[in-house]
């Protein structure tokens, strides 16, 4: 497995929007799959805020995650976030999560990030096992929410 930019194969842009979108698509039903695939083409930047890089096996997607500035419109006062985090389902149970995520962490933590952010509504456990911390509960998208966090940099674990 590698884990490169989405930046460096545009060419995945759609599929993993699509992805994304049967994923995701229930907390914003209103959002059509070609503005959920611009917005992610808008996100992809190389290190630092927005990113989005990708797990790949040979030219297969894998999984991805995002380093973004918000992903919870209610929340404007917490940045950055990590988002997206997705492995597609045949590769599920490998560590590709982990490894997305450790790697947005580094991203993070590489241009300075004091503290990352993410929501869950159903992943919570997941992120407890990689040292994220639960902030709060709440509700969003009409959905009960986790919000959570994690230190970066020299007193976060991914330093």
């Amino acid at each position: 497995m590698q884990i490169e930019y989405l930046a460096d194969h545009p060419l995945l842009v759609p599929q993993l929007a699509r992805l994304h979108f049967e994923q995701w698509g229930y907390l914003r039903p209103h959002q059509p799959l070609e503005e959920r695939t611009r917005r992610l083409e808008a996100s992809c930047g190389r290190g630092g805020v927005p990113s989005v890089v990708v797990a790949l096996e040979e030219e297969a997607l894998c999984g991805s995650a995002m380093l973004i500035a918000n992903d919870m419109d209610t929340r404007p006062d917490l940045t950055p976030w990590l988002a997206g985090v997705y492995v597609v389902e045949t590769y599920r149970g490998r560590g590709y999560g982990s490894a997305l995520v450790e790697r947005v962490e580094s991203e993070a933590s590489a241009v300075g990030v004091e503290r990352l952010y993410l929501y869950t509504p159903g992943a919570e456990d997941f992120y407890s096992r990689l040292g994220w911390a639960l902030d709060k509960r709440c509700e969003y998208l009409g959905q009960r929410v986790a919000i959570m966090s994690k230190p970066c940099g020299p007193t976060g674990s991914s330093a």
